[in-house]
C-alpha cells in the first residue's frame, strides 16, 4: 500500500515537472518571437524619437517618428494637413490606412535623404512602383517622383520588364516613357512578345494595339527596304554584266548598252532570261556538295563576302513575292 502511494505521488511530481518544463518552453519561445518581432520593428532611425521629432505616423501598428517640418517642405499634402482644422493638425499620431510599413519607410527615407537617415535608397524596380505611388498622393515631385521618371526612362527595355513598365507609364501618363515602351515592344517578334512577362494579364484590345503597331512598323520597314534589295538585285547583275563582258551574259532583249531598258520586277515576269542570269549568280555564290556533308567553295564567289549569309537560286521567285506583297500594300 505504502509502495503504491509512492509511486502515484513521484508519478504527479514528475508531470508536475513536465508542465512546468513545457511552460517555461512556451513562455521562452513567446519571448522570442516577442524580441524577433520588437527587433525586426527597431531596424531604422524613424523607429525611436530622435531630434526635435515631433508627430508619428502609424502604419499597420508600426510608428514612424518623424518631423512636420520636413513632411511639410517636402510635400503640399503634409503642409495642408498639418495646418488644417481637422484633428491630424495637432494629433501627436497619425494613421495613414492601407499603406505598408516597408513602402512607407522607403518613401521617407527618400523624402529627408542620406544627410538625415545616414541610409541611401537606390531607386530600382522593385521598389519604383510604390515610390511612385506615395510621392504622387502626397505631392513629392522634386526628391522622389521625378527621380522615378528618370530612372523608367534610363532603364533598359527587356521582355522581363517592358510590360511592367508601360503599365506604370500610363496609370502616371509619362508619355516618353510608354512612347518608349511602345518602339520596344512593336520591334519584338509575335513569339518574343508572347514570352514577355505580364502577357497573358494584357485585356484583348490591348493586344491588338500591339500586334496592329507591329504590323505598322514591318509595313513600313519594308517600304524601306524594298527598293534597296531591288537596287541591290539590279546591281549584282549589272556587276556580273562587267566582269562578263563580250560573253553574252545579259538579256539581250531588256539590256541596252549595257543598261537595263525596264524594271527588274516587270523583266523576272516575262523574261526567263532575266531570270537565268541572276540565279546563276546566286548559284555561283553557294557551296557545292562534295564527299557527304563536305562543302566546296573552290569554283565560288561565297567565301569572299560571307560566312554564313548568302542568297540562291530562288532569289526571283523571292523577288516576285516581295513585290505582289509591296503592291497589296500600295493599293491598300
Amino acid at each position: 500500500m505504502a509502495s503504491s502511494v509512492t509511486e502515484e505521488t513521484e508519478c504527479k511530481v514528475e508531470n508536475s515537472a513536465v508542465d512546468e518544463v513545457t511552460a517555461c518552453n512556451s513562455v521562452s519561445f513567446d519571448v522570442t518571437v516577442q524580441d524577433a518581432q520588437e527587433k525586426e520593428k527597431v531596424r531604422h532611425c524613424f523607429s525611436e524619437p530622435w531630434v526635435d521629432s515631433d508627430v508619428i505616423l502609424v502604419v499597420e501598428n508600426e510608428k514612424f517618428h518623424v518631423h512636420r517640418q520636413i513632411l511639410s517642405l517636402n510635400s503640399p499634402v503634409f503642409e495642408a494637413m498639418f495646418k488644417s482644422q481637422f484633428k491630424e493638425a495637432t494629433a501627436n499620431e497619425i494613421p495613414l490606412p492601407g499603406k505598408k510599413p516597408n513602402e512607407v519607410l522607403d518613401f521617407l527615407l527618400k523624402v529627408y535623404g542620406p544627410h538625415y537617415t545616414k541610409t541611401e535608397v537606390h531607386i530600382t524596380m522593385g521598389n519604383v512602383e510604390h515610390l511612385l505611388h506615395l510621392s504622387d498622393e502626397y505631392q513629392v515631385t522634386e526628391p522622389i517622383f521625378k527621380p522615378c521618371v528618370k530612372f523608367l526612362d534610363e532603364e533598359p527595355k527587356t521582355k522581363e520588364n517592358v510590360m511592367r513598365i508601360l503599365s506604370l507609364a500610363e496609370l502616371f501618363n509619362l508619355e516618353k516613357v510608354r512612347q518608349d515602351c511602345n518602339d520596344v515592344l512593336k520591334g519584338m517578334s509575335l513569339e518574343t512578345l508572347s514570352d514577355t512577362v505580364q502577357f497573358q494579364n494584357i485585356d484583348r484590345d490591348k493586344l491588338q494595339h500591339f500586334l496592329t503597331q507591329r504590323i505598322e512598323f514591318l509595313e513600313g520597314l519594308l517600304k524601306e527596304v524594298y527598293p534597296q534589295f531591288i537596287g541591290l538585285a539590279e546591281c549584282c547583275m549589272w556587276l556580273w554584266g562587267e566582269a562578263n563582258k563580250g560573253l553574252a551574259e545579259l538579256c539581250p532583249i531588256h539590256y541596252s548598252d549595257e543598261k537595263p531598258a525596264t524594271n527588274l520586277v516587270d523583266r523576272f515576269k516575262e523574261c526567263h532570261k532575266c531570270r537565268y542570269i541572276l540565279e546563276r549568280i546566286a548559284t555561283r555564290t553557294c557551296p557545292k556538295r562534295r564527299r557527304g556533308r563536305f562543302l566546296d567553295y573552290s569554283d565560288t564567289y561565297g567565301t569572299y563576302y560571307t560566312s554564313r549569309h548568302r542568297f540562291d537560286d530562288k532569289v526571283s521567285t523571292i523577288i516576285n513575292k516581295f513585290s505582289q506583297v509591296m503592291t497589296q500594300s500600295v493599293k491598300k
